[in-house]
């Protein structure tokens, strides 16, 4: 049914205004679908109606006394209020439900629908409560109607994830209860950020890895603050979760937080934490900021480089004093935390452009791993799809042996702009949909529009191709070294096995001397 929305305003406040007015259209067999009345406004949602007929209701109002005038409106008064509502809330970085009093949903913000239950705000509309946080403390709260009552500071789980769950009730000013304000909000757990990934972990034989692993293994016994540059995808934070586990606070928590994905005003709270009453919608007793949380162990600030400068300034601050100021506090609380941080931008770009500050580069790079992206190593792309092809053919309970010559060469072709994160997802795509053991060239699905090809001009046999790789390789140490039986220490290979390849080659000591 279509509908119109009319606002009726009124010049006076008398007994049965809205009485008479209604009259009007029930004279005329017009039903009302939704209505709302306040003193001298009347909101009406009803039927689109002839334009002779509605003609006829007005001439009829404009007799009633204290009738002023009725007007077409696109939302009336509280349609409004609850777009205003959904609007704010599905901005919160936090998930966020309204309850009826019986503890079923009426509305689930986007964050809570898609980011914690995995789902959409629609299909939890109307839903149990309990069908989702299967708590007994919750069940006995909504199933003991304990109206003026509330849940606060509550630790659940869902998934792999620690929220702290607040049940609040919802009163109106004469205190008349409608139901609950629920909300979940995501706890940053030292259990979770303590690992056990270590160097081991990291997949790759050639020279520029093995390099990069073992600078990193000898800066992990330190403690200063380590700077990891590299590509989106190139495996940042394994680094730097490695570099933990391989240094003295390897017992105490490893804190990982990424600055481009928190907006900076939580970004703040979570770096610093705050005081009691610093602001609406903080805890009453204050918070502890990752500085705090993670004292003795280590600190990972990924994506630096996207931090607003303020902030740069508030952790400039903080890394010279060692010590960390609330938000909303006077005191300056000392911390022993190892600063590891990570970022894919150009970090000496964004000093001449002024986006980062040349002083804090200088405190969080005492140390720098500087990572190499994947079309730099292409020699490893075959180990690392074994290894990814084993890892996602378990979790697909599928038998796949392997890859069809082709469809390596494809992959070793390819520039990689996601790296060693684009790999994966690309095999573990190819996997879950084919239906054969070995993994055929159609079934690796690129993305050719962001890349640079790196395709050779003539048909190359794979074997053509990683001889091609491990010629630039060796080649490249060699420029580096004062001798062959350097090279072949820092290609950790026999003296006799490098001489043989440089003879394979046909790399003449013009190339490289």
């Amino acid at each position: 049914m279509k509908t119109r929305r009319i606002k009726i305003t009124t010049s006076i406040d008398r007994p049965h205004i809205t009485y008479d007015i209604l009259t009007v259209l029930h004279r005329h067999n017009i039903g009302i679908v939704m209505m709302e009345v306040y003193t001298y406004v009347i909101y009406l949602k009803i039927p689109i109606i002839e334009q002779n007929l509605w003609k006829q209701i007005l001439k009829e109002m404009n007799e009633i006394e204290g009738f002023e005038n009725a007007e077409e409106i696109d939302l009336i008064a509280f349609e409004e209020r609850i777009i205003d509502i959904k609007t704010v809330l599905d901005i919160v970085p936090q998930g966020v439900m309204v309850l009826n009093a019986k503890g079923n949903i009426k509305y689930a913000n986007n964050y809570v629908a898609e980011k914690i239950l995995k789902t959409t705000s629609d299909k939890l509309s109307n839903m149990p409560i309990i069908n989702y946080i299967k708590s007994d403390k919750v069940k006995q709260f909504i199933r003991t109607a304990e109206k003026l009552k509330s849940i606060r500071n509550y630790e659940i789980s869902l998934g792999n994830q620690v929220y702290m769950l607040n049940i609040h009730p919802i009163l109106n000013e004469e205190n008349a209860f409608s139901g609950y304000m629920l909300s979940l909000n995501e706890v940053i757990n030292q259990d979770n950020y303590h690992n056990l990934i270590t160097f081991d972990d990291i997949i790759g034989e050639s020279y520029k890895i093995r390099e990069v692993i073992e600078q990193a293994k000898q800066f992990a016994f330190a403690d200063s603050p380590i700077l990891i540059t590299g590509e989106s995808g190139t495996g940042k934070e394994l680094f730097a979760r490695a570099i933990h586990n391989l240094s003295n606070r390897n017992s105490k928590p490893f804190i990982a937080i990424n600055c481009a994905a928190i907006p900076d005003q939580l970004l703040e709270s979570e770096l610093f934490g705050y005081e009691s009453g610093s602001f609406t919608g903080g805890k009453k007793e204050g918070k502890k900021g990752i500085f705090e949380l993670g004292e003795y162990g280590t600190v990972f600030l990924d994506e630096i480089g996207e931090m607003a400068p303020h902030l740069q300034a508030k952790l400039l601050r903080v890394l010279q004093g060692k010590s960390v100021r609330r938000i909303g506090g006077h005191e300056e609380i000392p911390i022993d935390v190892r600063i590891i941080t990570a970022t894919n931008k150009n970090i000496d770009k964004l000093i001449k452009t002024d986006k980062f500050r040349l002083d804090l580069l200088y405190r969080i790079n005492t140390f720098r791993v500087d990572i190499p992206p994947l079309r730099k190593r292409k020699e490893d792309i075959p180990i690392l799809v074994e290894y990814f092809t084993e890892n996602h053919a378990k979790r697909y309970g599928k038998n796949i042996k392997g890859l069809e010559p082709k469809a390596m060469e494809k992959l070793i072709s390819y520039n990689w702009p996601g790296n060693i994160r684009e790999l994966q997802n690309v095999l573990e795509r190819a996997i879950a949909l084919t239906a054969n053991k070995t993994i055929k060239e159609n079934e690796i699905m690129l993305n050719y529009s962001i890349e640079i090809s790196e395709l050779p001009a003539d048909k190359s046999s794979l074997s053509d191709m990683v001889g091609n790789y491990e010629r630039k390789i060796i080649l490249e140490v060699l420029k580096n070294s004062s001798s062959i039986r350097e090279a072949a220490r820092k290609l950790d290979v026999t003296h006799t096995l490098l001489i043989n390849r440089i003879k394979k080659y046909n790399i003449s000591n013009d190339e490289w001397k």
